[in-house]
């Protein structure tokens, strides 16, 4: 893990520093679920063996031929048939993260210090789970609208060639899952294929007086870019989607400070105090932080849109819970003409579209108590998202929902929290 910075007075109270690293993160130390084929088996419901003309399963018998025993490693070639598998890949390799930064820091009268700064990064090898059991692409449609003569084509049953070769094949199949390279298993999935990225941009600020004369205050701003390619956005996809990244926040502003109030012992006033005086009045310190940050970018799934992107995004005066986005963009919301057995072209997500940015007002307030030299008390009064501001969750973004464009849920309101603590 190769890692180097430096740093350069350009005078007394201005530096440069610049720095890079990379840092690998580890595999087989940190938890990875293990696949147990063989080893571990369920039993899924059969309820019918002819497409639901007659069933042989019920709510008091749902499993007539009884439960699927493991059998270890003597199923050979034959454990799992007609059942999902997964798989890791024989040679794992390790995701790693190169950093770099690139600032000026700058110290100002009065115990004020301000730092600019460029900071960048890059994932390379993240994990992604690639199902290799689909459909060839050359058989789904590329219509930019309900191909039913497509859907009809590979949705049409056929006596299962596999039925007699294990229990839990069933009279027919469909021709889609006779075209699957594994047509005698459900999903293939490589679990952790070491094929995702993502890079990361920002010009990161932050203006700071240190403690002294009984009080601190910071401000941090950062703009910044997000992007992942961590997704297929179609399963025979080779590499996976760029798309700015689920968590990308464009703009961050985040305020703190803390106050302690000039009285009691060993302060500006209230020094002579007599212990009882100093016990209720003296030591208290004021805690605050102010938040404010970019929302999500919004996606929508596999749909059919018919009309200019830009026209979705309202302006911010019009927006409300009940209509977040412009609904009548061009989205084709009938629930009998959604896209199925199709190659996705709609993208993932969109950067400029985005749900309701983040405001939160925190507050706290502590009263230290010394009682001896060895034991101190400390009580802390604290109230989180003080304004009660209403920090939206995200709009819905399925077309054909009733819901489609409205916000029906919000973060944590406000709420108090107290708390006692004794050091001894």
């Amino acid at each position: 893990m190769p890692r180097f910075g430096l740093a350069y007075q350009l005078h007394d109270t201005t530096v440069v520093r610049a720095g890079y690293g990379i840092y690998y993160t580890p595999i087989g130390i940190l938890h990875t679920n293990t696949v147990q084929t063989g080893f571990s088996q369920s039993t899924p419901i059969q309820a019918s063996l002819d497409s639901g003309l007659t069933f042989i399963a019920t709510t008091a018998n749902p499993f007539p031929s009884g439960l699927l025993p493991p059998l270890g490693a003597a199923g050979g070639l034959t454990t799992n048939l007609g059942q999902s598998i997964s798989f890791f890949r024989t040679e794992r390799k390790n995701p790693y993260n190169q950093k770099w930064s690139f600032g000026l820091q700058h110290q100002l009268p009065r115990q004020w210090l301000v730092d600019v700064s460029y900071v960048g990064s890059r994932f390379t090898r993240l994990n992604v789970d690639r199902n290799l059991n689909f459909t060839p692409a050359a058989y789904l449609s590329k219509l930019p609208y309900r191909d039913q003569e497509t859907i009809n084509f590979l949705t049409r049953t056929f006596p299962n060639p596999f039925q007699g070769t294990d229990p839990i094949y069933g009279a027919n199949t469909s021709r889609a899952a006779l075209l699957q390279p594994y047509p005698h298993f459900g999903g293939v999935t490589v679990v952790s294929e070491p094929i995702g990225y993502s890079w990361y941009h920002a010009l990161q600020s932050r203006l700071e007086r240190r403690f002294a004369q009984g009080y601190t205050f910071q401000l941090s701003y950062a703009w910044s870019k997000t992007m992942e390619a961590t997704t297929l956005l179609n399963a025979s996809d080779p590499r996976p989607y760029e798309s700015i990244a689920a968590h990308d926040r464009m703009h961050r502003l985040v305020m703190s400070g803390i106050y302690e109030l000039p009285f009691g012992r060993g302060r500006r006033l209230g020094s002579g105090w007599r212990p009882p005086v100093n016990f209720l009045l003296g030591g208290w310190q004021l805690n605050g932080m102010v938040q404010r940050q970019s929302g999500p970018p919004l996606g929508f799934g596999n749909i059919i849109f018919n009309g200019n992107p830009d026209d979705i995004q309202l302006p911010k005066g019009a927006r409300s819970v009940d209509r977040w986005f412009n609904i009548d963009a061009g989205f084709n919301r009938s629930s009998a003409q959604q896209l199925a057995n199709n190659i996705r072209t709609f993208p993932l997500r969109f950067g400029g579209l985005r749900s309701d940015g983040q405001a939160r007002w925190d507050f706290s307030v502590i009263k230290n108590f010394q009682i001896t030299e060895r034991a101190r008390m400390q009580f802390r009064a604290e109230t989180f998202n003080a304004w009660n501001h209403p920090n939206l969750s995200a709009p819905n973004t399925s077309p054909t929902s009733t819901a489609f464009g409205m916000i029906t849920g919000q973060d944590q309101p406000r709420s108090w929290q107290f708390a006692l603590k004794l050091t001894f």
